[in-house]
């Protein structure tokens, strides 16, 4: 699926140009993962192979990896479109 939108200005560097001055460092290698994991996956059912990441659905029917105790990578996945939108490094606490 390709990534048509992100919220998140730190992770949309990220993700464009490879470029993490906009989140923090800790964060910035599992991130990177998960984007290349959306940028690649061909449906939102691929979701359910990833137990390290917690991936689940929001009451918004948006999704959610875990990225640390408190931050969540949440998206909104199109399997018709085959796109990944509103992106967003979400602070849970």
């Amino acid at each position: 699926m390709r990534i048509v939108g992100i919220r998140h200005k730190g992770v949309a560097r990220l993700y464009e140009r490879n470029d993490a001055s906009g989140i923090d460092s800790r964060m910035a290698d599992k991130v990177r993962l998960q984007l290349g994991f959306l940028d690649a996956m061909t449906d939102s059912a691929e979701l359910g192979r990833l137990p390290l990441w917690k991936p689940h659905r929001l009451s918004d029917g948006r999704w959610s990896f875990h990225v640390t105790a408190n931050w969540r990578l949440t998206f909104a996945a199109d399997d018709a479109a085959g796109e990944v939108s509103s992106v967003d490094l979400e602070d849970y606490h």
